[in-house]
């Protein structure tokens, strides 16, 4: 099953958008999706921080930043 890792944290009215965007998604493709909520590692935020929203597909290891919508969703899952 394709896996994309959403990097965000509480309180990002940006990666609300793109969570919206995301679980749409799910009822029209079938992806496991882990959320990471990146205030909880440093190195995360030194990483992500000023870029969330972010999408990484685990198996290539492809990254999506913001903006993005469901079409680039789907092309990050190569579907």
């Amino acid at each position: 099953m394709k896996e994309l890792k959403f990097f965000t944290t509480q309180g990002c009215h940006l990666c609300e958008q793109a969570e919206e965007i995301l679980f749409a998604l799910q009822k029209e493709y079938i992806f496991e999706l882990e959320v990471i909520d990146i205030a909880a590692d440093k190195e995360l935020v030194e990483r992500y921080g000023l870029s969330i929203p972010v999408l990484l597909n685990a198996a290539t290891g492809e990254e999506l930043y913001w903006p993005f919508n469901a079409d680039k969703i789907a092309s990050l899952l190569d579907v």
